[in-house]
């Protein structure tokens, strides 16, 4: 399990490391901001994977890329995705997540993604796709169709609790996508009893910690089974915990690791004891 790069969005990258090796995190996530974060700190570049390794720590995912689908500048430059694919050099990370929140054509979404696809895959990269239900890729069906439109081989699906939840998803629909080894990612955090008027506020201020709110989780995480377990054709997909919440983060980085890591590994536990249970 590993900490998702958005649950501490506004903590330095020094801090943040040594917060989740502390709480028993195994991975982490990290956006372009850490690696200025890391560079301003005063960590060389070449030691940024050894900060990381010397913590305990492997980079799992880079995010997040929202201009993906954007032409290059005049100088050839695309500022944040560039950024993020030298840090994936720097740091063995395995995969960049995207998402959608501009209304564009849908040729321009396919050509720019499957232009990402490809320069990607030139770095060992793959491309998780999340759809969020504030964005304007806002349903699991609609990142699955884009996917397997462009039929990229590094591309898959990132499965966020809340977002799959607030976006009126059926645990049918993430079993299907889950048997047809198109599931990349999952993220684990939690959901209101009501959704707030507001959704993106509630998405980015208010999750809840795994297990502790409204979401089935042990039902979702049985949809997700296969994907959980991978195979021979597609590895298992990485775990993280994702709580953008303003509650959680109030008493620092170090307490919100240890909150969200427990709260994450009692969600996998139980989730582990009730497969052991069906299969004995």
């Amino acid at each position: 399990m590993h900490l998702s790069a958005l649950t501490l969005k506004t903590t330095g990258f020094a801090q943040r490391v040594r917060a989740a090796a502390s709480a028993g995190y195994a991975g982490i996530g990290l956006g372009a901001a850490d690696y200025l974060s890391a560079r301003r700190s005063g960590i060389a570049e070449d030691d940024i994977r050894g900060y990381l390794t010397r913590a305990g720590l492997e980079v799992v995912e880079l995010e997040f890329l929202r201009d993906w689908w954007t032409e290059a500048d005049v100088r050839g430059t695309r500022l944040e995705e560039d950024i993020l694919l030298h840090l994936a050099d720097l740091t063995g990370a395995q995969q960049i997540n995207v998402g959608l929140f501009d209304v564009v054509p849908d040729d321009v979404v396919r050509r720019g993604f499957e232009r990402l696809c490809t320069r990607a895959a030139r770095h060992g990269l793959r491309i998780g796709v999340e759809f969020m239900p504030y964005a304007e890729l806002r349903t699991l069906a609609a990142a699955r169709a884009l996917v397997e439109d462009v039929g990229a081989p590094n591309s898959g699906l990132i499965l966020d609790a809340w977002h799959w939840h607030r976006s009126g998803g059926s645990l049918e629909e993430v079993a299907a996508v889950a048997e047809d080894g198109l599931v990349v990612s999952v993220q684990l955090c939690d959901a209101l009893p009501e959704p707030l008027a507001d959704l993106r506020e509630e998405g980015r201020h208010h999750r809840q910690l795994p297990g502790t709110g409204a979401v089935d989780l042990q039902a979702w995480l049985e949809a997700l089974a296969p994907a959980l377990e991978g195979s021979s054709a597609r590895p298992a997909a990485t775990v993280a915990t994702e709580v953008l919440s303003d509650a959680v983060v109030a008493d620092g980085a170090g307490e919100a690791c240890r909150l969200t890591f427990d709260a994450g590994r009692r969600v996998l536990e139980a989730f582990a004891d009730r497969r052991d249970a069906l299969d004995r």
